[in-house]
């Protein structure tokens, strides 16, 4: 996704563009049926020019996570940044750099979902945003107090604190919650697809 963007330019435009080819002469079974008038209408269609508003990074990059997971663009959550810093919530990069005990709200696209058998019910989620991972530890409790919708939400908010062992860094959750966009709504991530690999 997002390979040719230097050759076509707008994408909204390129697609439309593509559609303006014209099939074989004689290789037109659909249109049997029309009549003169209304085939050359058809084929008139596609003569005039059609501008069509460009589509904005966001949706350019939602398009390439949709088709591939990925983009090479940004990451979704660079968009909503502002958004989230006005409402305390921390990076991942930030939140890991915090002091043992450090109190934390992160949000971020979930990875995975893993439930050891011999973890005694304790979630282990993996989220990413723009600057790093952080991977988040969820007691029994905590998850099952979760509306089991949120639980397997693409983006979801974690408030917790943070435990370092060496350096190794968890965020032991307290609130798990699907992300909730608020006064975000122009900048919606509701079409970002669930990429998460879980294993419970």
């Amino acid at each position: 996704a997002g390979a040719l963007t230097s050759l076509s330019g707008s994408r909204r435009q390129a697609i439309w563009n593509s559609m303006e080819r014209k099939p074989e002469s004689g290789s037109m079974p659909l249109f049997e049926g029309l009549s003169g008038n209304s085939l050359n209408e058809t084929e008139s269609s596609f003569d005039e020019a059609a501008y069509l508003p460009t589509t904005s990074s966001l949706e350019e990059v939602l398009s390439d996570y949709r088709a591939s997971g990925l983009s090479l663009k940004a990451h979704p959550l660079q968009f909503i940044r502002s958004h989230l810093m006005q409402h305390g919530v921390e990076t991942a990069a930030g939140a890991c750099s915090r002091p043992e005990g450090s109190r934390v709200v992160v949000v971020g696209i979930v990875l995975s979902r893993q439930r050891p058998a011999t973890a005694k019910g304790v979630i282990f989620l993996t989220l990413e945003d723009e600057t790093d991972i952080v991977n988040v530890v969820v007691p029994k409790a905590v998850w099952q107090d979760c509306d089991p919708k949120d639980r397997r939400m693409p983006v979801v908010t974690v408030e917790g604190r943070i435990q370092r062992r060496g350096n190794v860094v968890h965020l032991l959750a307290r609130r798990l919650a699907a992300w909730s966009e608020g006064d975000a709504n122009e900048l919606s991530l509701g079409d970002l697809p669930q990429m998460s690999r879980d294993f419970c």
